[in-house]
């Protein structure tokens, strides 16, 4: 599975600015990272399927257009101020500012609605930014002056982004209590504050080539692009000399930021270069002035800062570009991943994407997911004897530390096979496989976590450590996943739906027939049919499940994954494949068509057999 956080770290062989992963993302943009929606797998690449509605391009569109002329109009001086109450446009663009920013405050105001803390207004300013940076490569390559003026737009467009990002920010938490709740108590994002505020993301569409004198415009960054890069070739210089003599100072604040793998980080080409960005770096060397002067002196440009400013100001200045520029290799980083939706061939393909099920985020005058039901693997494991247990001579501390003790066995395995505990049910477990992403090895998955979770349990028998037993149950098919608010700071993610009650009654016991009450005596359980299977169903439809009962939908899908073969045990068919992970033959055995209470049809089960370890 690929967590949220897990989508930040990129590559460290791969960054040019950044020192790479997840600590890096961290260290720029706060610890927990902002949330990211779920996205699919594209080949073997995690993506976000998006459509962004064709006013918000054609109204940018139209503003860098105005914006463009009005700078390239020789009458206006290039400090002329914007017209009054402007956000940042100049006077000939008043209109086609207007048009756009209410279309982005709507669309943004929709996003805001819908997030649920799950990051939705961080995509749409991820998809925003890609989409606008590429409408400005293409109004470039139509008109070539537009690409001598790009250094100025940056100082017009970062103002409108802030207005309309504070306008929905402040629409979207009125004071009511159930708002506060809903949208959390952080609604800020670093994401978001540096997509508008760093000035990079809607001119530049990658990190390589990065044009930093686009960035010194009036409210631009204060450090000219050349001493930049003198600045900055100097203090990696530094970080490899002052290495090279194992400085203890130096070695310290490496081990301390960058972690034990340090050295091969500053051995890999471009190692200084990325070190000597870091902010505690830097701020090292510079403290060291009677060292670094000398260096610093040689350096013209610099040489010139420093004459007409402090060396911290310098410094500062210097940090604040190297942040900007290191957040937004992130910010591509995570844009990389984004798929917008452009042209007649990109619509047929996002077409062909919902139809097959994958989720597809739409930004219009209502932010929505398509998709958002997923097909899935889901896995119930139901103690049995619990109920007897916990009304006979146990105390609830001793009944509690038995219940830590079998579940705690189940975790790992269920992580191991890229499951999530989708919640504890007292006397059992959920897990999904696949709730997060579409992941169609979902049923392999849980039948190995279901065959290591039985045989845990049956240690801890051996042991005298529990009495319990268990059914375990396996569905695939749509469930749809939920977000449910339970205060200003947490979030409950689960998955609902028919799937998900039918593999919930999968994995019971029958306790009377079906024209019963069911709930009535829970802790006596029908004798199975056939001692020798653990999962046999009755004439009238009545499941007895104390081993692993897998859906037919479940068995359909495994089909298409591994090898089946036709295995006899004496008179009796069944199939079977051999399990790499499990390093032995898995045997299904079809048990009978099962009958759930209100549920019309019949259900297929084929009970889950696995042959016994390899000694």
């Amino acid at each position: 599975m690929i967590s949220g956080d897990s989508l930040y770290g990129k590559d460290p062989a791969a960054a040019r600015y950044a020192a790479g992963g997840v600590d890096e993302a961290e260290a720029l943009f706060g610890a927990p990272l902002p949330p990211l929606p779920p996205c699919e797998i594209d080949g073997h690449e995690p993506v976000w399927f998006v459509r962004l509605h064709p006013q918000l391009r054609a109204s940018y569109r139209r503003l860098l257009e105005a914006l463009v002329k009005d700078l390239e109009t020789p009458a206006r001086p290039a400090s002329a101020a914007p017209r009054a109450g402007s956000s940042g446009a100049l006077k000939l663009a008043v209109a086609e500012q207007a048009e756009y920013e209410a279309a982005l405050g709507r669309m943004l105001r929709a996003a805001r609605r819908s997030d649920r803390r799950q990051g939705l207004v961080t995509l749409f300013w991820l998809s925003h930014s890609k989409d606008a940076a590429a409408c400005l490569a293409d109004y470039e390559a139509q008109k070539p002056i537009a690409r001598r003026l790009r250094p100025r737009l940056p100082a017009l467009l970062q103002p409108i982004h802030r207005a309309v990002e504070e306008s929905a920010r402040a629409t979207g938490l009125p004071p009511e209590a159930r708002d506060r709740v809903l949208q959390g108590i952080h609604p800020g994002n670093a994401v978001t504050d540096a997509i508008v505020g760093d000035g990079f993301a809607f001119v530049h569409r990658g990190i390589d080539p990065l044009d930093l004198s686009a960035f010194q415009a009036p409210g631009g960054y204060r450090l000219p692009d050349e001493a930049f890069r003198e600045l900055h070739q100097v203090l990696a210089a530094e970080v490899e000399r002052r290495f090279k003599e194992r400085e203890r100072g130096l070695v310290a604040r490496l081990e301390r930021h960058f972690g034990a793998g340090y050295e091969a980080l500053l051995g890999a080409p471009g190692g200084a270069a990325r070190m000597a960005l870091h902010q505690g770096l830097v701020e090292y060397l510079f403290a060291d002035a009677a060292t670094l002067a000398s260096r610093l002196s040689a350096a013209p440009r610099v040489r010139a800062e420093l004459d007409r400013r402090r060396p911290w100001e310098v410094a500062e200045a210097f940090l604040d570009m190297a942040t900007a520029v290191r957040r937004f290799e992130v910010i591509c980083h995570l844009r990389d991943r984004v798929r917008v939706a452009q042209g007649l061939a990109a619509e047929q393909e996002f077409e062909r994407r919902l139809r097959a099920g994958d989720r597809v985020f739409e930004f219009a005058e209502a932010a929505k997911v398509a998709n958002n039901a997923v097909n899935a693997t889901v896995l119930f494991l139901d103690l049995r004897g619990f109920t007897q247990t916990s009304e006979g001579q146990i105390s609830e501390a001793e009944l509690t530390r038995e219940l830590y003790t079998v579940f705690d066995a189940f975790v790992p395995i269920v992580r191991r096979f890229d499951g999530i505990v989708d919640k504890f049910l007292g006397d059992g477990m959920m897990v999904t496989f696949g709730a997060e992403r579409g992941d169609p090895k979902g049923p392999l998955h849980a039948v190995r976590t279901a065959v290591l979770c039985q045989e845990a349990l049956a240690r801890l028998r051996q042991q005298g450590r529990t009495a319990f037993r268990m059914g375990v149950s396996i569905h695939y098919g749509r469930v749809y996943v939920a977000r449910f608010i339970a205060d200003e700071e947490n979030v409950q993610t689960t998955v609902i739906g028919r799937n998900v009650n039918l593999a919930g009654r999968l994995s019971s016991a029958a306790k009377k027939p079906m024209d019963q009450d069911e709930f009535t005596d829970p802790g006596a359980s029908a004798a199975p049919s056939n001692p020798e299977m653990s999962v046999t169903v009755g004439p009238d439809g009545a499941l007895f499940n104390e081993g692993i009962a897998l859906s037919r939908a479940g068995f359909v899908q495994l089909e298409t994954l591994v090898e089946l073969k036709e295995v006899y045990q004496g008179p009796v068919r069944l199939m079977g494949y051999s399990d790499e992970e499990l390093g032995r033959r898995v045997l299904l055995r079809y048990a009978g068509d099962a009958k759930f209470k209100g549920v019309r049809a019949t259900f297929p089960v084929f009970e889950v057999e696995p042959e016994a370890p390899r000694i």
